[in-house]
């Protein structure tokens, strides 16, 4: 999930100078992963808090 994924930029941060990833393997990772239901599926809590704490935001 993005909170995960953002949680292990923070520690590695804090732990010392981040090495990037190199473009071929962060590539490829996005090739495994990536997918238009997988971006969906990781939107649907972000969504669900909008509709919980903003329900007139559509009104």
């Amino acid at each position: 999930s993005m909170d995960r994924t953002c949680q292990a930029q923070l520690l590695a941060m804090a732990a010392g100078t981040p090495q990037p990833i190199p473009h071929e393997d962060a590539t490829y990772t996005r090739e495994q992963t990536a997918s238009p239901i997988a971006g969906w599926l990781s939107f649907q809590p972000l969504w669900q808090e909008i509709c919980r704490t903003d329900p007139d935001l559509f009104d």
